[in-house]
Parts: C-alpha cells; structure tokens; sequence
C-alpha cells in the first residue's frame, strides 16, 4: 500500500479541523457573538502545526491494517485530529507555564490577548486578561478534543489509550514543574529526573499513545502492539534529546522561539543536567547563576552554551540521539518487520528519523 506522504496526512487532518471548529464557532456564537472568537482564536494557533502526532496515529493505523478503506481512513484522520487539538491544549498552557511571548514565530495565545486588551484600552489588568484567556482556550481545545474523538472510536481500547495520552502529558507537565523546582524525590539523580519527564512528557503523548490509538482502531494484535511499543520509547526519546539541543543551539528563525528561553526559565533536561555534572567547579557557579535567571545577559547566556560544548555534554547528547534513533530502528528490523507490511516500517523508520533530526 502507499502511504500518504505527510502533507497528505496534514492536509487531511486540517480539513477535518477546519470543519469541525467551523461547526463549533457557530454554536459558541449561538451563545454570544464574543465567544465564537475562541474558535477562531483556536483556528489560528493550529496553523503551522507539524501534525506529528496524527502522523503516528495514522503509521499505527497502517501498521495494525495496511489496506484501510475510506471509512477507516476518515475516522483515523479524526483520532489523528482530536489529537492536535490535545497537542495544542497543552501548547498554550506550555506557553503560559514558561512565560514565553511566541510560538511559531508568532505572539503565543496570552501575549496575544495582553496585547489585544492593551491595544483596545480595556479595563482591568492586561496581562491578566491574557492569561485567563489562554487558560480557557487551552481547556476549550482538550473538552473539544475528547468531542471529536468521540465520533471516531470503534471500541473501548482505542478510546482508553486516547483517554491515557490526556492524563499523561498533564502528569508529565506536573513532572516538569517539579523538576524545574528541584522537588523530584523518586529518582535517583538530576538525569534519572530529566529522564522521567521525557518519558510522560514527550514519549508517551507524541509517539506511544498516538500509534497505540490507531493500532488499537484497527484491531492489532496484542504482539504488534507490544513491539510498536518498544518502537515508541527509543523514538520519543530521540525526539526531545533533539529538541532540548535545539532549544539551546538551533536556529530561532526555524524555531520560532528565542534560544535564550530554556537557559533562562531553567529547563532541567538532559543537556543541562550533563553540564551540570561534569562542570567544574568555577563553571557550575556560572550555570548556577545563569540557568534559571530570567535576566541573564546574551553574554551570560553564550558562556553557559560554551560549558554545554566543552564538557562534552552536547556531543555526549548527540551521541544519545543516535543510539535511540538506532534502537528504534532495531525494533522495526528485528520485530516489525515480521509483524506488519514492508511500506508501514519503512514509514515507521522515516518517522524515527525525522523526529530525530534538526529540521524536522
């Protein structure tokens, strides 16, 4: 079978967005005319969107069922769909979470609404206007989610998995603030912890869940499931090792975020946490002072990503990205290969290596 190349897949998954928010605006404006701009504000922060997710969701729809018919490929552009909508519930609150201005090269939903109260002269605290704002719309996108999935599982696995992707990523979330405050007591060291929160964080709402949704859509066996599975974590790993390098080290233009931001929000990942052990003792009291800081210098900011090159931390995560990546595609050689057809893991492989590339 051929396989949708990933615009085809974007495509799909956007009409259906499309669609179904049109249809919400019209009853939200049912209510008042003001409250459809939720929709509309929702329609435009899902622009851009990479629609990794539905991509997975899709992969492990053909993994399970290399010849969907229409009927199966439409509800597996619908799950596909409800979970962008989950992805993009917990963008905007990310972005309130971190304090940061934009996403996509663009201003992020509660500096948008601050500036849009600003610039209308409205009564009240502006930016607590835009932050109420992103709180509702983000919990608007998950009710919505949880809505437009309804219409598209066949069964009680498929909807479970869907209903696990949703506590995990705000588990992993939680997780993340309390590393960030230091008050991660379960693991054993600073990347045990950094390590726990790409698991909940990253892993299983970008990868394992969505391949699980739609493998269980289309009725995998107990067997393929566990080797996706053991596909996701290596994968899902791979991807947020890359993008905790590239929140540090990538191009801003590309990003559309400040590489700044990680450093001075103090984001306890891998690569910090690495530089962090290995540093001496003159170079951890510059991290000291620096990760964390809201108000770090540009050349504050450049000597901790100087730490980051010369202990070997960035290499030493580079490094882990091609170990996973490789793992990853182990598992498709060794175990998925006798379990689904040829197109779907190469599919799965080139999904692996995108997710573990730069300019994904």
């Amino acid at each position: 079978m051929h396989h949708p190349p990933f615009d085809d897949v974007r495509e799909s998954v956007t009409t259906t967005l499309t669609r179904f928010l049109e249809t919400e605006g019209d009853a939200l404006g049912a209510i008042a005319p003001e409250a459809a701009d939720l929709a509309a504000l929702l329609t435009g922060f899902l622009e851009g969107g990479k629609c990794l997710r539905p991509m997975f969701v899709h992969a492990g729809a053909c993994a399970a069922n290399p010849s969907l018919g229409t009927a199966d490929a439409n509800d597996v552009a619908t799950l596909g769909a409800a979970v962008e909508l989950v992805q993009a519930a917990a963008l905007i609150h990310d972005d309130v979470l971190d304090h940061s201005p934009t996403r996509r090269g663009r201003p992020a939903i509660h500096a948008a609404a601050t500036h849009a109260h600003e610039a209308r002269n409205l009564a009240g605290s502006a930016e607590d206007f835009g932050i109420a704002t992103a709180v509702i719309l983000g919990d608007l996108a998950l009710a919505l989610a949880h809505q437009l999935a309804s219409h598209a599982f066949a069964g009680a696995d498929d909807r479970a998995h869907f209903q696990a992707l949703c506590a995990e990523v705000m588990a992993g979330q939680y997780l993340d603030i309390l590393n960030q405050s230091g008050a991660i007591t379960s693991t054993k060291s600073a990347t045990d912890s950094a390590s726990l929160v790409t698991r909940w964080k990253t892993v299983s709402y970008t990868v394992h869940r969505p391949l699980m949704i739609g493998a269980t859509r289309c009725d995998a066996s107990p067997a393929l499931l566990e080797s996706l599975g053991a596909y996701a974590l290596p994968a899902g790993e791979a991807f947020q090792l890359r993008d905790d390098l590239d929140g540090v080290f990538g191009d801003e233009a590309t990003l559309g975020k400040s590489t700044s931001s990680d450093i001075r929000e103090g984001k306890r990942t891998m690569l910090l946490s690495l530089a962090q052990e290995r540093a001496g003792e003159t170079d951890r009291s510059v991290l000291a002072a620096t990760v964390g800081n809201s108000d770090a210098d540009t050349e504050s900011i450049e000597r901790v990503r100087e730490i980051m090159t010369a202990t070997g931390a960035r290499a030493s995560v580079e490094n882990l990205i091609r170990q996973r990546e490789d793992d990853a595609r182990e598992v498709i050689a060794n175990e998925l290969s006798s379990l689904t057809s040829s197109e779907s893991c190469e599919l799965l492989d080139l999904l692996v290596r995108k997710l573990a590339r730069t300019d994904r």
